[in-house]
């Protein structure tokens, strides 16, 4: 844990030490969702193949559910963005947000919520990026290691190392000469107010715990029994490799000898003939791998796989026969839940981040007044949705006005649609007829 800008200094290595775990875990991570082998786990697998005398240890299949899950996972939390609702122009915002990308941007963000265990996002002039958790070093209170008091954003540019600071309201830019992983001397530094009462850096994040500032990656739990999975298809693939090379058995008298080369050779264009059932047959050998336990074991090995993803064996058919948003809800429960949660541990952040992508580009928005509504990308079941809101509309623990923004409708379109119902219950409604008491 970083408590100062030490590492910083002049002939100090960087990456820092103290992050060096931490940073190690990210690369591999970034190997595996792109479909790689990380070096550790090549290392196990020669030494597997040398413990079992195989002669190599390449592995040709890989099966990337590191990747599957991270989608599946950012899928289920923002691949539908979220509702938003607010007491100002929300068409005006939304329009905002999306000539800014913003929810692609959140789309990237959860997918490395996923993979690192954090995400990174930075405002800079009017804009909003993703920056990689790999060049990103929290500065902690010395009296609280949960509390960031800078940010800095730093990776090798050329021959050099470039910096940011990040403090509330500014941040210094920062050139340093950059040698064989060591600091050199500072080149320049600029000062830049940002105008904002809080950091430019946002920070998402998975679970966390007491003892570490960092997001858990959800590959973390799961990495060994992919490994283990991978080695032992592979090993079944050689197997069956061997096993489908075509062999065969008969009499020596169908052997050749070729005088050139000194060497006896099946002539397979030739007839040999048997002088009584006796003779032995010239056949093809076939051979039983007897792989059943192989694949008890891989069975065993991909629930395990479902469980501690929280993904569920659904999520590998989620696309199936039921159709109906309903169905598929009740078979996700644990991926709903799963991404539920992270909804939940960033709703504030995420909201930060639009008050101050909105405010840059001046359009304000109050952050009391926003509310997010996060949504699971399931197809809607209309029905059941009509039937949700309109009893909570009748029961009056909801608006026809929110009712129908959850519907999807923009501001106007909610406007239009209850001035028409309001004009059709007027239609409806009987017409009160008056006494007219002529008495004198």
């Amino acid at each position: 844990m970083l408590t100062d800008l030490s590492f910083l200094e002049k002939n100090t290595a960087f990456p820092p030490v103290q992050e060096k775990s931490r940073l190690d875990e990210y690369r591999k991570n970034d190997v595996l969702f792109h479909s790689g082998v990380p070096p550790e786990w090549s290392k196990d697998f020669s030494a597997i193949a040398r413990r079992l005398g195989k002669s190599q240890s390449e592995i040709d299949t890989i099966f990337n559910y590191q990747q599957l899950i991270s989608k599946k996972t950012a899928d289920f939390v923002c691949g539908e963005p979220p509702t938003i609702e607010t007491e100002q122009d929300t068409d005006q915002i939304t329009r905002k947000l999306e000539n800014q990308e913003f929810f692609t941007k959140l789309y990237e963000a959860f997918i490395d919520v996923s993979r690192f265990g954090n995400a990174v996002l930075k405002f800079r002039d009017k804009t909003v990026t993703a920056v990689s958790p790999m060049y990103w070093f929290p500065v902690c209170d010395k009296s609280d290691l949960k509390t960031i008091v800078q940010h800095v954003i730093a990776y090798p540019v050329d021959s050099n190392l470039y910096v940011e600071i990040h403090e509330k309201g500014r941040f210094l830019e920062r050139l340093y000469s950059f040698n064989e992983n060591t600091v050199g001397s500072l080149i320049y530094e600029k000062k830049h107010q940002t105008g904002l009462d809080g950091f430019a850096v946002a920070v998402l994040t998975n679970i966390t715990s007491s003892s570490s500032l960092y997001g858990i990656s959800d590959y973390s739990i799961i990495n060994g029994i992919i490994e283990k999975l991978i080695w032992r298809f592979s090993c079944i693939d050689n197997v069956l490799d061997k096993h489908s090379e075509p062999s065969m058995s008969g009499p020596e008298s169908a052997m050749e000898y070729d005088e050139k080369t000194g060497v006896r050779f099946l002539n397979l264009g030739k007839y040999f003939a048997r002088s009584d059932s006796n003779s032995p047959d010239l056949r093809y050998i076939t051979w039983d791998g007897n792989l059943e336990s192989s694949f008890k074991e891989c069975e065993m090995l991909f629930n395990q796989l479902y469980i501690l993803s929280e993904m569920g064996q659904a999520f590998a058919d989620a696309g199936g026969g039921d159709s109906s948003g309903t169905a598929l809800k009740l078979r996700l429960v644990s991926p709903r839940v799963k991404a539920s949660r992270l909804a939940k541990l960033n709703n504030s952040r995420v909201k930060n981040i639009i008050c101050t992508l909105c405010g840059i580009n001046g359009v304000s928005v109050d952050y009391d007044g926003l509310t997010l509504h996060w949504n699971d990308g399931l197809p809607v079941d209309e029905a059941e949705q009509i039937q949700n809101l309109s009893t909570a509309v009748n029961q009056r623990i909801m608006s026809q006005y929110s009712a129908l923004k959850r519907m999807g409708l923009s501001d106007k379109e909610v406007d239009a649609e209850i001035e028409q119902i309001a004009e059709e219950q007027s239609a409806i409604q009987p017409l009160t007829l008056g006494v007219i008491d002529n008495a004198e």
